[in-house]
C-alpha cells in the first residue's frame, strides 16, 4: 500500500484498560490472527516476572475499525493488524495468574497478585485505522514487521540488563582478554571459514553461553531461559575457567584459524562446551568448576588439527575450498556424535 493511499484513511488513537481488551475479546468484538505460541507464553512471562517493578513496556496495538466507534464497546467491531501475540498473552494472562497463586514460590504469589491489580489499572495504547480493507490491512502488517528497524543483537546484549542470557554474553565479552585475542565477530551471524579468524561470533558466544545455562545447544535459546540454578556471576566464572581451559588446547591467536585448528569448527565448539557441561546444569557451583577442569584436561591429548583423519572418518561433513579443508556439518545428531567420541579421549 503505498504512503499516499494510507494517508486518507481516518485514523486515531485510544486506550483500553488490559481488563477491557480481555472482555472485548472473549465477547467477539476484537478478530485476533493467528500467534506462535511460544513466542505468547513468552509476553507473560514478560509480563509476570516484571508486574513487582512495573518495568513493563508494550508497544501500542495496530487495529482496524471495521464497524462501529471506537468508544462504543458494545458496537465495535475491530480485528488487529499487528498485536495480535501481545493481545492473546492477555487473554491468557488469567491462566498464568492462577499457576503462580497455587505456587510454593512467595515471590510468584506476589508477582501473580500485583499482575492482576496491573490487569485493571494498565492501558494499552491502540493505534486505529478506519475501514480497511482485507488486502490493506495484510499490506500494512508486513511494512510495520519487515521494513521496521530490528534492534542489533550487539545492542540488545550490551544494553539489555533484564535478559541473563545477555548480560552474562556482555560480561564475558568484555572480561576475558584471552577471547578477545581469538575474536569475536560482532558484525556477522555467521563467520565463513578460513578468511574470517574470529573464533566465534556474536551470536555463537551467547550460543555457547545458553549451554552453561542449559546444559544443551538450542537455536532458540534465549526463549528456553525462564529460570537460572547459579548466579549471574558464577556462570560467568564457569566460562571463563571453561574459556582458559580451552586455550590449553589451543593457543588464542592459533584457534579460530580453520588451517590450523579444527577447534574454529563451531560444530565441534559446541560440541566441547555440551561436554564439559553435560549432565551438570543442576549441580552446585564448586562441583561444576572441579568437573570442567576435569574433562577439558581429558581433551589434552586430542589432535585438534584439519590433518586429523578422524574427522573425515568418523563425522559427516563436506571438502569446500580452492585448497580443500573438512566441514563439518552443523546439526544436532553430529554434534551429539561429536560430544559422544570425547568422552572416549581420555580413556
Amino acid at each position: 500500500m503505498k504512503l499516499q493511499e494510507l494517508s486518507t484513511k481516518k485514523r486515531s488513537m485510544a486506550s483500553f484498560s488490559i481488563e477491557e481488551l480481555i472482555s472485548l475479546v472473549r465477547n467477539g468484538h476484537i478478530q485476533v490472527r493467528e500467534t506462535d505460541q511460544t513466542r505468547v507464553r513468552s509476553i507473560r512471562n514478560y509480563l509476570l516476572e516484571n508486574a513487582l517493578t512495573e518495568n513493563i513496556y508494550i508497544p501500542p496495538l495496530i487495529v482496524n475499525l471495521e464497524e462501529g466507534e471506537i468508544n462504543d464497546s458494545s458496537t465495535i467491531k475491530l480485528s488487529i493488524i499487528d498485536g495480535s501475540q501481545r493481545m492473546k498473552a492477555f487473554v491468557q494472562l488469567e491462566d498464568s495468574i492462577f499457576k503462580a497463586l497455587k505456587s510454593f514460590d512467595d515471590t510468584k504469589i506476589e508477582q501473580a497478585y500485583k499482575l492482576k491489580s496491573l490487569i485493571k489499572e494498565t492501558h494499552i495504547a491502540l493505534q486505529v485505522f478506519e475501514n480497511l480493507s482485507e488486502k490493506e490491512a495484510a499490506q500494512l502488517y508486513l511494512d510495520v514487521n519487515l521494513k521496521g528497524k530490528k534492534v542489533a543483537l550487539s545492542k540488545r546484549i550490551s544494553f539489555d540488563s533484564r535478559n541473563h542470557l545477555n548480560v552474562i554474553t556482555n560480561q564475558v565479552l568484555q572480561s576475558h582478554s584471552n577471547l578477545k585475542i581469538a575474536g569475536v565477530e560482532l558484525e556477522k551471524q555467521n563467520i565463513v571459514r578460513p578468511k574470517n579468524k574470529n573464533l566465534v561470533s556474536l551470536s555463537q558466544l551467547r550460543q555457547i553461553v545458553g549451554i552453561f545455562i542449559t546444559g544443551h545447544f538450542a537455536t532458540n535459546i534465549e526463549d528456553k531461559i525462564k529460570t537460572t540454578y547459579l548466579q549471574n556471576g558464577e556462570y560467568i566464572q564457569l566460562i571463563h575457567l571453561w574459556l582458559d581451559q580451552l586455550f590449553k588446547l589451543c593457543p588464542p591467536e592459533e584457534i579460530g584459524d580453520y588451517h590450523q585448528s579444527m577447534l574454529a569448527s563451531y560444530p565441534i565448539l559446541t560440541a566441547v562446551a555440551q561436554f564439559a557441561n553435560d549432565q551438570m546444569v543442576n549441580q552446585p557451583f564448586t562441583n561444576r568448576q572441579e568437573l570442567i577442569v576435569k574433562r577439558m584436561a581429558s581433551l589434552q591429548e586430542v589432535d585438534w588439527t584439519p590433518d586429523n583423519p578422524i574427522w573425515q572418518e568418523e563425522f559427516r561433513g563436506t571438502m569446500k575450498g580452492r585448497k580443500p579443508l573438512f566441514y563439518l556439518v552443523n546439526d544436532k545428531s553430529n554434534i551429539r556424535k561429536l560430544q559422544n567420541w570425547l568422552y572416549t579421549c581420555g580413556r
